[in-house]
């Protein structure tokens, strides 16, 4: 059993921060919850405290990720765990709004993982203006030394690898989302994307009317993935950092090692797969725009 159960919230530093604070609130449909002294934007989708911090800095990065771990998880114990596994794991207490304690973990790679068991829920509410997605869903992420954050994830986590493209990407996911997850074996380490779920498949229009309306194109699709065979579609947040939206993710069911099964699979049962870099459509959509580069 994994020792997360979710994504919780993705930082990231952002060159222009009045501009991505603006996408976010008014595009995305995402509601400000709080700020702390360093000026920090915490955004709700609708729900949980936050989803999404945005930090004005210099050039766009990833900051941090956040996981939500399994009620009753005992933090000390959880940290010492992690530096038995080899990583360096510090605890941080009202190191920001809504999270009272957790544990922050330098992971391969530069990638700054933050665990924490409980956070607050003010449930600002969906917003009934922008995209206004259900939630936020999963975030691709690129790494140098993917192979060495996939164990981690995988072998201390317990998370479960539920498909590959090629040997660049690899799927994993805590729950029953087809992914929570996705891993790039590239440099420079960095976001490769931020997922955001919709309510329904009538929203991909709404939300590229939206999109157009506010001067954002959309560069790839709507269109269904191979892995995870959601419909999905892509468009650039103010800082080029790629967004997607998605519906009919791929159920995964990890006492079976396979996916509930849906008309448009390719083969039953739909376990676990290696696609091929060309196979990121089902539907054999080609796009100028070049999802792999990101």
């Amino acid at each position: 059993m994994p020792k997360v159960f979710q994504l919780g919230y993705v930082a990231m530093g952002v060159a222009d921060f009045a501009k991505a604070r603006d996408y976010y609130l008014e595009t995305l449909g995402t509601t400000e919850v709080d700020t702390d002294g360093e000026g920090n934007a915490y955004l709700s989708v609708g729900c949980s405290h936050h989803d999404i911090v945005l930090r004005e800095s210099g050039e766009k990065s990833l900051l941090h990720l956040g996981y939500q771990l399994n009620p009753g998880t005992d933090l000390g114990e959880f940290a010492d765990d992690v530096r038995a596994y080899g990583l360096k794991a510090g605890k941080k207490s009202d190191s920001q709004p809504g999270v009272a304690e957790l544990i922050e973990v330098e992971g391969p790679g530069g990638n700054v993982l933050q665990f924490y068991e409980t956070i607050d829920m003010p449930a600002p509410g969906y917003k009934s203006s922008g995209i206004s997605p259900v939630r936020l869903g999963h975030v691709a992420v690129i790494c140098p030394e993917a192979d060495k954050l996939i164990a981690f994830y995988r072998d201390f986590l317990g998370f479960w690898e539920t498909d590959w493209i090629g040997d660049v990407a690899n799927f994993l996911t805590c729950n029953s989302d087809h992914h929570v997850v996705n891993i790039l074996n590239a440099p420079p380490s960095r976001i490769h994307h931020i997922a955001f779920q919709l309510h329904e498949g009538a929203d991909h229009s709404r939300a590229a009317d939206k999109l157009r309306s506010d001067g954002v194109p959309t560069r790839w699709g709507p269109s269904r993935h191979t892995a995870g065979h959601n419909l999905a579609s892509y468009h650039y947040d103010p800082d080029s950092t790629l967004i997607e939206l998605y519906t009919d993710m791929d159920v995964f069911v990890p006492e079976l090692g396979m996916c509930q099964p849906r008309p448009w699979h390719e083969h039953f049962p739909m376990k676990p797969k290696r696609w091929g870099l060309d196979e990121l459509s089902t539907w054999g959509v080609n796009f100028d725009f070049n999802l792999a580069a990101g």
